[in-house]
């Protein structure tokens, strides 16, 4: 019966999805590794004005979420949001790969603010907008081994990034916690062509989370340019060996 409801359907052009298999929804795909985790310790990295805090919140109001934006009009939004849930908490950094003050760059679109310059490639199209250029700001940059450590925070159980680019350098600032195994699961965003100056490839943040001895495990939210090509994407990564 199975199979002739699915060969009806997909005349159709429809077909079964077991959403209870990785890879169907990001939240979900969280949840099924997390499984069994009563209060998890969420970080939300780039968390712009709490757009994934909110949704963490609501997929998992048992957490206790720590989340860092450096660009001050969006860090604002962000406190606003943390005050509406009393197990978050909103710092005003940024995270890299040693502790520094850096320049932010402010663009027409906050969420493609970077401590890293915009790439040629980004000026150009449709989308070119987004990137123009509207300011500067000087912000303070911390490493997640060292914020942990000053907050006697012991292990992450969600870490997600969105640093536009500088993801790769958040992850090595974390090296002493990944290679400890002290980090559960991973959400960063991967980048399949040029966005920023200096960005981290996808291939790099997986040669390196590789070498941690992590595994990527979904992939989500591709955006695609005119050609159909990958852009970025959000890429799940679980520590090898877990269930």
């Amino acid at each position: 019966m199975k199979r002739f409801i699915q060969s009806a359907i997909g005349r159709l052009g429809y077909n079964f999805v077991n959403i209870r298999k990785l890879g169907w929804e990001p939240w979900q795909d969280v949840g099924i590794l997390l499984q069994g985790v009563e209060r998890p310790v969420f970080f939300d990295v780039g968390a712009h004005t709490g757009e994934t805090l909110a949704a963490m919140a609501l997929h998992f109001p048992r957490a206790n979420f720590h989340c860092f934006e450096p660009d001050p009009e969006s860090f604002s939004l962000l406190q606003e949001m943390a005050r509406r849930f009393p197990n978050a908490r909103a710092y005003p950094l940024a995270m890299g790969d040693h502790p520094q003050m850096a320049k932010l760059f402010l663009n027409r679109a906050s969420m493609t603010n970077s401590i890293l310059e915009v790439a040629a490639e980004s000026k150009e199209g449709s989308s070119a907008g987004f990137f123009e250029r509207v300011g500067e700001a000087a912000v303070t940059v911390a490493t997640l081994d060292q914020f942990c450590r000053e907050q006697g925070i012991s292990h992450i159980d969600f870490l997600k990034t969105d640093c536009q680019g500088f993801d790769l350098r958040v992850l090595k600032g974390a090296s002493d916690l990944l290679s400890k195994r002290r980090v559960h699961v991973i959400q960063c965003e991967g980048m399949f062509d040029s966005e920023y100056v200096g960005q981290g490839w996808f291939h790099e943040i997986l040669h390196y989370l590789t070498d941690m001895d992590y595994a990527p495990v979904a992939l989500h939210n591709p955006a695609r340019n005119e050609r159909h090509e990958i852009q970025w994407a959000d890429v799940i990564f679980k520590r090898r060996h877990d269930p």
